[in-house]
């Protein structure tokens, strides 16, 4: 018998925003994905554990039903549906399309009754009825086809319901749910039932009488309360019966013939998995290997092969190139072997650890005969990340020449963080290609292996098979650049920045190894010494990272809620909520918190820097190298990596400490070296002047004028020279908390105001800079007009949110909106000075280059007696980058140290 599965997914979307509501999930973009993860979470597994014959999902539709109509109070007392909820259906209607499921919404009717209709014609039809729902008013539905597929109950993953269970919920059959329901009333829905009688005596009347109608036509049989209960509300109990009764004839066109097994659209899925941030779930997305009469590979074997691999790719004069290693730290990575693709579907896979050598003279010779073809200019070449690669032969002693087309990148300026960029999402997004994954050939954890150690035939077809798709890659996302108007930002800024980034990675940067050390044990002391206190405050010892006791510590035994004047936080499946943004946000001001964030920002500086730099250090050079990415931030920022450098705080002691352990080279033939840090000065308050237009704005900064200084005696109606430091203080929190959607609620907690002061000093503000006013509505009206904002540049980021119907999705893609034409602006403009910059040096006879970008700064290292002269090349090449309305400024600093340098 063939089984039908029918959902009730208003059920289990309910069920998945309560139960995940907390957990924070979000798309890249921002907006709140928690229940369209349960949800999904819960449909894929069904597919994969049941295999179900047929499938659909029912969904409420909008508007009153037939019951609204019957009874206007229906449903009255029911809480309004979560905005957060309902801002995620249509993802989930997406997620149910792609999987290639009938989804059923038909107006004037819920979702129960579009199953039962569905139910009756699958028993007609002689299906095995499963119904995917936890709720008790389906089960007058169920009969020997017919049962309830209930994974909503709680502790318990699956609960079949069957007449037995009906009867042992009910007292009574199938048919006859509907007549106790009716008795009983349902508070939920609001229907009235018999006010006096429970589901006891409900299944008790119902079980010795048999139907209501049966019991109202024999109601003088009747005796005690009951009876007098029954008479009062007679008509009650029949609007009832009408109400809890599931309509099984729903006009449905088409109906159950529209119902079919699920087929997924591989493409479909990956493109709203990627959207919606779902990695986790990318794995199960089934889609087929490409076929073997599609897949023109070969291993080169020995020089003949190798001979006419080489005059190919020569003949086509464009290629695709990947390598196979041993590491992802390119810089001590050994290389495995290298393929290439010239053609969809035909590539190369050239092994470096081949028994027999294709060469005679190994790997040495091999090297020697490739690097005339990656080394030639006159060839068009593709990468998917083609940097690693570039720093791979870098470390062979081949410097290959820039790409021509990189993929991830092509994929990033097409799609900003509204997917993700990686080889296997981009097969499955745009060939629906499962690639062989990774983890096939390596495993993982303890048992993971190198590239080295997999067989050389399997590995030959994972690699011609990254090539394949990198070089078909190409022409799909060429066109799409086209298409989005990206092309010009991909050809003339993010594909320039490439090689510079690949030199920057391959310099690295010096660190004192032996001063971390010292670090590290003055901060091991001063961990146990805030340790110390927030026991001796506590009155007891306590394991300060157990959520779990900090929490009954705070504000079970010390109750320092009460003092704060505030509620307990909320509770989690450890404890009360002890995170940070709790603590500082209602009970900052208690002495134990003070000294247990102390000790939080201890641990978290030894074991995040302190600890773990020394471990990022290439032994062969002796320098941290750390990894680059353009395809991280959603503004386009630059975002680093093993280690992450842009992280390290600089507004705290400790952190301003840490930077010191960053030094330059040692002194050589050049003399003495020094870092040399050049940082935009507000360069984003500057944009934000540029782009509103703001006059007063604009004339501050043209006079090198104190820009929150300034704006504090235009907002106070003070003269410049009489604005105090606290004045300052709080137009700076305003200059720059425009910019990341600060209200009036985080300005008055962050610089002591009331909130009346705070919403008065915001309204003052925009009074005093109407532009600036103008300026954010007229970015919000577009956004919302045309779904994204764009940058200087001309980056575009889609703000998909902007017109939810969810307050809190709508309010972060308001801030985002608002944050990337500044933000995006500025992470373009520095990376333009960088391109120029790079090209400007390598020109002159100067031997200083840059080695980080951290934000709005560069840093370089720089023999001293060079400074004078470098630094007049650095401040054009950062302050010529854009043509402003202002001036844009730069502020340098050098020294033996990051931290001098400062």
């Amino acid at each position: 018998m063939s089984r039908l599965f029918l959902l009730d997914g208003t059920a289990l979307a309910y069920r998945s925003h309560h139960a995940l509501s907390r957990s924070g999930l979000s798309a890249p973009d921002g907006r709140p994905t928690a229940a369209v993860f349960g949800f999904t979470n819960t449909l894929l597994r069904i597919l994969e554990c049941e295999s179900p014959d047929l499938v659909a999902v029912a969904l409420d539709a909008k508007g009153p039903t037939f019951r609204h109509r019957r009874y206007a109070e229906y449903k009255a007392t029911r809480e309004k549906a979560p905005e957060e909820m309902i801002a995620q259906l249509e993802d989930m209607r997406r997620v149910v399309r792609a999987l290639g499921i009938a989804l059923f919404e038909v107006p004037g009717y819920e979702a129960d009754d579009v199953i039962g209709t569905l139910t009756r014609e699958g028993e007609a039809a002689g299906h095995e009825v499963l119904i995917v729902t936890g709720d008790k008013d389906f089960m007058q539905l169920v009969g020997p086809k017919v049962r309830l597929y209930n994974v909503f109950k709680r502790d318990v993953e699956l609960v079949i319901e069957d007449e037995a269970a009906v009867r042992e919920k009910f007292g009574t059959t199938p048919e006859r749910v509907p007549d106790v329901l009716a008795i009983m009333g349902d508070s939920s829905d609001n229907v009235p039932g018999v006010k006096g009688i429970g589901d006891k005596g409900a299944s008790k009347l119902i079980a010795e009488h048999g139907s209501v109608a049966e019991l109202l036509a024999g109601l003088e049989g009747i005796e005690g309360r009951p009876r007098k209960l029954i008479e009062e509300h007679r008509e009650m109990l029949e609007l009832s019966l009408e109400l809890v009764r599931i309509d099984t004839r729903v006009p449905l066109d088409p109906g159950l013939e529209s119902v079919g097994p699920p087929a997924p659209d591989s493409g479909a899925l990956v493109e709203v998995f990627s959207e919606l941030g779902f990695q986790s779930l990318m794995g199960r997305v089934e889609v087929g290997r490409q076929a073997e009469e599609e897949r023109d590979y070969h291993m080169v074997r020995d020089e003949q092969a190798l001979e006419a691999m080489i005059e190919e790719l020569r003949a086509a004069g464009a290629f695709a190139v990947d390598t196979e290693t041993t590491s992802l730290f390119p810089l001590q990575a050994e290389l495995v072997g290298v393929s290439f693709s010239a053609a969809p579907g035909r590539a190369f896979y050239v092994p470096f650890n081949h028994q027999p050598a294709v060469l005679p003279g190994g790997r040495e010779a091999l090297l020697e005969r490739l690097e005339p073809l990656l080394t030639d200019p006159a060839l068009d070449r593709t990468g998917q990340n083609y940097k690693y690669d570039a720093l791979v032969f870098a470390g062979q002693g081949i410097r290959v020449p820039p790409p021509d087309f990189d993929t991830m990148v092509a994929s990033f300026c097409v799609h900003g963080s509204t997917r993700g960029h990686g080889l296997d999402e981009l097969a499955l997004s745009y060939f629906g290609l499962k690639k062989i994954p990774t983890v096939e050939l390596i495993g993982r954890g303890a048992k993971q292996i190198t590239m080295d150690f997999v067989d050389v035939e399997q590995v030959a077809e994972y690699a011609c098979e990254d090539a394949d798709v990198t070089f078909r890659l190409r022409e799909k996302l060429e066109r799409e650049l086209e298409e989005s108007g990206s092309e010009a930002l991909f050809r003339d800024l993010e594909m320039p920045l490439v090689p510079v980034l690949t030199a920057m990675e391959r310099r690295g940067i010096r660190v004192d190894i032996a001063l971390l050390a010292r670090l590290g044990e003055a901060m091991e002391g001063e961990i146990a010494a805030a340790e110390e206190e927030v026991h001796r405050l506590a009155g007891r010892p306590f394991k300060l990272r157990s959520h779990k006791e900090l929490g009954q510590v705070l504000f079970e035994e010390l109750r320092i809620q009460e003092a704060a004047g505030v509620k307990r936080p909320r509770r989690t499946k450890t404890g009360w909520a002890t995170d940070h943004e709790t603590l500082v946000s209602s009970y900052g001001e208690a002495e134990i918190v003070r000294q247990l964030l102390e000790y939080r920002q201890l641990t978290k500086l030894k074991s995040t820097y302190v600890d773990s730099l020394p471990g990022f250090v290439n032994p062969a050079t002796g320098r941290i190298h750390c990894s680059f990415s353009q395809v991280s931030a959603a503004t386009g920022r630059l975002a680093s990596s093993d280690p992450n450098l842009q992280n390290i705080p600089v507004r705290t002691a400790r952190g301003r400490r840490l930077r010191e352990a960053f030094i330059p080279r040692e002194a050589d033939q050049a003399g003495e070296w020094v870092l040399l840090a050049a940082d935009y000065s507000q360069v984003e308050l500057r944009i934000m002047a540029h782009l509103a237009g703001d006059e007063l704005m604009v004339r501050a900064f043209e006079e090198g004028r104190d820009i929150h200084a300034s704006t504090a005696a235009v907002v106070f109606g003070v003269a410049e020279e009489e604005v105090d430091r606290e004045m300052r203080s709080r137009a700076k929190a305003i200059n720059f908390g425009l910019l990341y959607g600060m209200g009036a609620n985080r300005l008055a907690r962050e610089t002591g105001m009331s909130l009346a002061e705070a919403r008065g000093f915001i309204e003052r503000y925009f009074e005093a800079f109407p532009r600036v006013r103008g300026w954010k509505e007229q970015v919000l009206e577009h956004a919302r007009a045309e779904g994204y904002v764009e940058t200087l540049l001309g980056r575009r980021r889609p703000i998909p949110e902007i017109n939810s119907k969810n307050p809190r999705a709508r309010a972060m893609a308001e801030n985002a909106a608002v944050n990337t034409p500044v933000q995006g602006s500025a992470a373009d403009i520095i990376k333009r000075a960088m391109i120029s910059l790079e090209a400007r040096l390598a020109d002159s006879e100067l031997a200083g280059r840059m080695l980080l970008q951290v934000h709005d700064e560069l840093l370089l290292e720089v023999p001293r007696s060079q400074v004078d002269e470098t630094v007049p090349i650095v401040r054009e090449c950062m302050e010529s980058a854009v043509t402003l309305d202002l001036p844009l400024a730069v502020d340098f600093g050098w020294g033996a140290s990051w931290l001098e340098a400062h």
